[in-house]
């Protein structure tokens, strides 16, 4: 069985990285609220699990894509990337379970870890989209 071609696999980079823009939007929107002050525990914990299960599956699926060889370096850019939005995101988590503690000071260096993860895939994955769509043209 022949692997992709270099097309169908850029297009479903691009799929994935436009999904994972969604799953990024989601998490703005929460750690926006976080900021504010305006959270329920339970309530937020949920979203933001449900947001991880689905970059899992958005990560698992482009992990199984056969790319050509001249393409891998691409595909392993673009999981590390997804990989540090994942890290970004259990630091939240683990910001809202310290919070829930009574560990203010332990939750605040958390917050600014997942914070500083997220601008740092915020970077990552702005690159890899243009980087993308210019390989489309």
């Amino acid at each position: 069985m022949f692997g992709m071609t270099k097309k169908q696999f850029l297009k479903k980079s691009k799929k994935c990285l436009k999904d994972t823009g969604i799953q990024l939007l989601l998490i703005r929107e929460v750690f926006n609220r976080e900021g504010e002050d305006q959270i329920d525990f339970d309530e937020t914990y949920r979203k933001l699990d449900k947001i991880r299960e689905n970059l899992e599956t958005i990560f698992f699926q482009y992990e199984g894509l056969k790319p050509p060889s001249k393409c891998k370096p691409l595909q392993i850019k673009i999981l590390k990337t997804l990989i540090i939005l994942q890290d970004a995101l259990v630091a939240n988590l683990e910001y809202l379970i310290l919070l829930k503690k009574d560990s203010p000071e332990e939750a605040g260096v958390e917050r600014v870890k997942s914070l500083e993860k997220l601008e740092v895939f915020r970077g990552k994955y702005r690159w890899l989209s243009q980087k993308v769509d210019l390989y489309l043209r």
